[in-house]
């Protein structure tokens, strides 16, 4: 295991098994938080960078189960499920309020991967295969409105992921005490490992497939804007929908596996939350 790989798991089992005697320390608090699910499904209409795959709609289930500090959760679910209060990592993650408007989060994530299998001008390449990702994160909010924050996710399982680092802000419009807008942009770097899987052609691949190698080192990956909007139609039912815009940039952009270098999505759906 590299020494990456080591600082994060560190990282990682200090944040969950840690939860407990955080408090006690003085070092670090855990909010309070209640037990509770959400339910939900959104209608969405998106695309991606890789191939030439057309605009695709799909019908996405969403949830959320709260343990205690812990949370697990898929897509945007951990936002909806306490709406109007502070946003949690997605897939199994806690957090922790530091140094008072600075919070730290951890979380790990499934990373399913991608196979040109359905792709005809891509066939044959290899696949990315599917992977497990520890991240940890660090925000800062800026008065009612304004946040800012960045992470860090690896590769756990040595499957050629790489690490990411990402950073952005946000900006919070409360329409009323049910209804807001959030509106941000980030952008992410990714180590060469990671831009090479994603991106790009090793020489092995070229001479097996009878296409140009594209080898690529590390950079910026992309630059994302993102407009969401949430309305809590009552204390169970919520509301929401989203338009997000992302942009490759340098080298992912000239990437020869690339048939949209700037693609968009849109979602529009409703969830149920216990609490």
């Amino acid at each position: 295991m590299s020494k990456t790989h080591a600082w994060l798991t560190v990282l990682m089992l200090a944040g969950f098994s840690g939860a407990g005697s955080a408090r006690a320390e003085g070092a670090l608090s855990v909010p309070e938080v209640d037990e509770g699910y959400l339910i939900g499904a959104s209608m969405a209409s998106s695309s991606g960078h890789v191939g030439n795959a057309k605009q695709r709609f799909s019908l996405k289930p969403m949830w959320a189960f709260q343990v205690g500090s812990v949370r697990i959760s898929r897509s945007r679910a951990n936002s909806l499920m306490s709406a109007g209060r502070e946003k949690s990592e997605t897939g199994l993650s806690t957090n922790f309020d530091i140094f008072s408007d600075w919070k730290l989060g951890a979380s790990l994530r499934i990373d399913n991967g991608r196979s040109f299998d359905g792709d005809p001008e891509l066939a044959g390449l290899p696949d990315v295969r599917t992977t497990l990702r520890a991240r940890t994160s660090l925000g800062r909010s800026f008065g009612p409105n304004w946040s800012w924050s960045a992470s860090v996710d690896q590769d756990l399982l040595g499957r050629e992921g790489g690490l990411r680092l990402s950073q952005g802000v946000g900006y919070r419009w409360p329409v009323s005490e049910k209804t807001y807008w959030d509106l941000s942009m980030s952008t992410t770097w990714g180590n060469g490992r990671y831009l090479q899987t994603q991106y790009g052609i090793s020489n092995a691949a070229a001479m097996d497939t009878g296409r140009q190698a594209y080898l690529i080192g590390s950079g910026w990956e992309s630059f994302r804007t993102s407009v969401q909007f949430t309305h809590a139609l009552s204390d169970h039912w919520v509301a929401f929908g989203g338009l997000d815009l992302s942009q490759l940039l340098r080298g992912a952009a000239h990437s020869p596996l690339v048939g949209r270098v700037t693609t968009h999505g849109l979602s529009v759906g409703v969830a149920y939350r216990s609490k």
